[in-house]
């Protein structure tokens, strides 16, 4: 019965002077998500975007929109006029869609954006209530704990009348934060933290450290499949990920490095490859999925040891997280079932059996000189694998080459 769905915008709406950008860019977002569906049209004001279905699935349409980033709530709606009776007739139809419900207890709830209507919004939800009540067999009152509330919108632009709010994801629209380069590995928090930092808007590619024959195709492929869903969050449903050859640099780890500091070296070697790839192709910050204390080398010691690598921002959206949360979050986003295939990455094959948890920067320095790993680096960054990625396919490209360390 409903013909229109209405959009709410959340966080960025309290840009003020930039709103406009904010807004042009969560537009043509939303415009690109809806684009498979070929009859919807879509209509907007400054604080409100209007999704036409003209017969298009709606569950469809929501499965859509609660993908898309920067959107704080929407409902499925029917607009009307603003005369009383008009609404009142509206407001019958949306409350015996649910009759299989009934009885039940609502209220009404009107926001009156339109301040030249006569009326003030409790009393146009006094007069919609009259006219309802006696229309709608088994409805009662129930002002302060209702369990249908029936909102009205009244706009310049029109009346839309709805009963449910259906939560979006928030955040900023992809891209107005800049860009960011996502640490991924094939577990739980790393994907998680690349879909914190799509919802607030930073625009993501990905870089994995693969260590062939100790970690399988599988293993790539894992990561791969993680990455394809966090490709629905994006503008485009699209991202790129990109696979450095990290085998000799781990096993020269390995051989040369003291025991306990091997993750430390092996980790700001992972930051000073992610560092040169992000400045040659000018993206502005790294992101991981570290929280604090939840494995050794994720101490605030090692964390600051390992920023000493890089003078790029580093973005850590779990660092206070604890892990149920992060689980929690994982299973939200559906990446949490893929995470726990039990193929290991490079990170946990060569853990140490004590690792350092409070590591000295001095000796740490100490230690990567002994390794000599500046021609490895260099080598690995020569020949990284880069994935376009999205939902229906993945094309493997040439290998970007020429990096600065």
């Amino acid at each position: 019965m409903y013909d229109m769905i209405l959009v709410r915008f959340g966080e960025m709406t309290l840009k003020k002077d930039n709103y406009k950008f904010f807004l042009n860019r969560m537009v043509q977002n939303i415009e690109k998500k809806l684009s498979i569906f070929p009859h919807i049209k879509c209509t907007h004001t400054a604080y409100r975007f209007y999704i036409h279905l003209n017969g298009e699935d709606e569950q469809q349409v929501i499965s859509q929109l609660q993908t898309i980033v920067g959107i704080y709530s929407f409902s499925l709606c029917k607009k009307t006029t603003s005369d009383l009776d008009d609404i009142a007739s509206v407001a019958i139809e949306c409350l015996e869609d649910q009759k299989d419900r009934l009885p039940f207890t609502f209220k009404v709830e009107t926001h009156r954006a339109n301040k030249s209507y006569p009326l003030t919004s409790q009393e146009i939800s006094q007069e919609v209530a009259k006219r309802v009540l006696p229309n709608v067999y088994g409805l009662s009152v129930d002002v302060h704990h209702p369990e249908v509330t029936l909102a009205i919108d009244l706009r310049n632009e029109g009346t839309y009348v709805y009963t449910r709010v259906i939560k979006g994801l928030g955040g900023y629209p992809s891209g107005m934060a800049g860009s960011g380069l996502l640490l991924i590995s094939g577990g739980i928090d790393s994907p998680v933290a690349g879909y914190c930092a799509i919802r607030k808007g930073l625009k993501i590619e990905a870089i994995h450290y693969a260590s062939p024959p100790y970690t399988s195709d599988d293993a790539l492929q894992k990561v791969i499949l993680l990455m394809e869903r966090l490709a629905e969050y994006t503008s485009d449903g699209e991202i790129i990920l990109h696979v450095v050859p990290f085998t000799d640099i781990q096993l020269r780890i390995k051989e040369k490095s003291s025991t306990n500091y091997l993750m430390t070296i092996m980790r700001r070697t992972m930051m000073k490859i992610a560092d040169a790839f992000a400045r040659s192709h000018h993206i502005d910050c790294l992101v991981n999925g570290e929280s604090i204390g939840q494995v050794a080398s994720q101490t605030i010691e090692s964390m600051k040891v390992a920023n000493e690598v890089t003078n790029l921002p580093v973005i850590r959206p779990l660092v206070t997280y604890d892990k149920e949360e992060i689980v929690l979050l994982a299973k939200n986003i559906k990446t949490y079932e893929t995470s726990i295939v039990p193929y290991e990455d490079c990170c946990t094959i060569f853990v140490p059996i004590h690792p350092a948890t409070k590591p000295r920067l001095e000796v740490v320095i100490k230690e990567e000189e002994a390794c000599e790993l500046e021609p490895l680096i260099r080598e690995a960054l020569e020949h990284i694998e880069t994935y376009n990625l999205s939902n229906k396919e993945k094309t493997r490209v040439r290998p970007y080459r020429l990096y600065e360390i």
